[in-house]
């Protein structure tokens, strides 16, 4: 992934990637899922980078109709810490509006994490083994 992306370009992958998760679960394609899952992070990371980008893109998507979208973008900023209150209402209303089925439990379960660690992970930190 390019390290010079727009916002606006940002936004679009969220969308896109957004799009295949939501139904690549609910067709089990997991592997076409997990490669999304990939991407995903990687422009995760690029927003770790760059929070003022972060700031400008990720809420914009707390609006999109895919709840996926919504919720990735939600759960994204608790981990970056910037949004908070706007992302936390966002996973609530997911969470309580029933025809959302999987991805509600998905936001439920992401407020528990929040809920109880104070803090979220959208990827595991590498372990650097020392010899």
């Amino acid at each position: 992934m390019k390290k010079n992306i727009s916002p606006e370009e940002i936004i679009d992958k969220y969308i896109e990637i957004g799009t295949i998760l939501k139904e690549t679960t609910l067709s089990g394609d997991y592997k076409k899922g997990n490669k999304e899952r990939n991407k995903i992070i990687k422009l995760f990371k690029l927003l770790e980078a760059d929070l003022e980008l972060a700031r400008r893109t990720l809420p914009e998507l707390f609006y999109n109709e895919n709840v996926v979208t919504s919720n990735k973008a939600a759960a994204h900023c608790l981990s970056l810490n910037i949004c908070v209150d706007e992302a936390l209402r966002v996973l609530k209303n997911a969470k309580d509006d029933e025809k959302n089925g999987i991805f509600g439990f998905e936001a439920e379960m992401t407020l528990k994490v929040w809920h109880k660690q104070g803090y979220l992970k959208v990827y595991p930190e590498q372990k650097i083994y020392e010899m």
